[in-house]
């Protein structure tokens, strides 16, 4: 398992990476969130897991600074959500429709990327139109009159 890096919180509301052994703002730690670093927020004087609470303060700052991504509707059927027995089938739900989205997104920006890339290079097009099959003779005309006869 990869190194966890601990950030301690003090009552101060500072936050200290052990790490690099010096303090760090909430947007150090919203960085390592971008950069994928493993990381646990812990309480100095009671390691408690301050992790989720921190990053739900992120959230916070990023919604009241930017276009919000949750509605206020959202908001208030999230916060009923706890009071329910499906509370950790819900969760479950979340994390994989998250997963679901970003693996979506991965999917499309790697299209976008390469037909960026297709339209780029006039070589590289043209030999995809080489590749392609002929239209047979005949074909063109003989999908023209299924599709005005589908709309009668």
């Amino acid at each position: 398992m990869a190194n966890i890096r601990i950030i301690k919180k003090y009552p101060n509301r500072r936050l200290y990476d052990t790490e690099l052994g010096v303090y760090i703002t909430l947007d150090d730690v919203k960085q390592l969130v971008f950069d994928r670093v493993n990381f646990q927020v812990i309480d100095a004087r009671t390691s408690k897991d301050l992790t989720q609470g921190t990053l739900l303060q992120i959230i916070t700052e990023q919604e009241t600074s930017s276009t919000p991504i949750f509605t206020t509707p959202l908001l208030q059927d999230l916060i009923r959500s706890y009071h329910e027995k499906s509370q950790n089938l819900f969760s479950r739900y979340l994390e994989q429709a998250m997963h679901l989205f970003l693996d979506q997104k991965q999917f499309f920006q790697h299209q976008w990327m390469a037909y960026q890339q297709l339209l780029s290079n006039p070589e590289l097009l043209q030999q995809l139109v080489k590749k392609q099959k002929p239209v047979p003779k005949g074909s063109e005309q003989a999908m023209r009159k299924k599709s005005r006869s589908k709309k009668k």
